[in-house]
């Protein structure tokens, strides 16, 4: 459990510095591909991501 929350820490910091080094750049072409403005881009930034429910492992016992 601590190494799937530390490995979903990893990848959010790694997925924050990416899209960090999109926002820095002048050109906006990139956003584009993926079909945000650089507003929405940032307003995903900084907005809180709330935690998953894991129900996916219990599923098995209600089946």
């Amino acid at each position: 459990m601590i190494r799937f929350i530390l490995a979903n820490l990893r990848q959010r910091h790694a997925l924050r510095q990416s899209i960090s080094g999109l926002l820095r750049r002048a050109d906006d072409h990139l956003l584009e591909d993926i079909g945000l403005t650089r507003a929405e881009v940032q307003a995903l930034i900084a907005a809180p991501l709330q935690p998953q429910p894991r129900f996916d492992v219990y599923a098995p016992l209600h089946a």
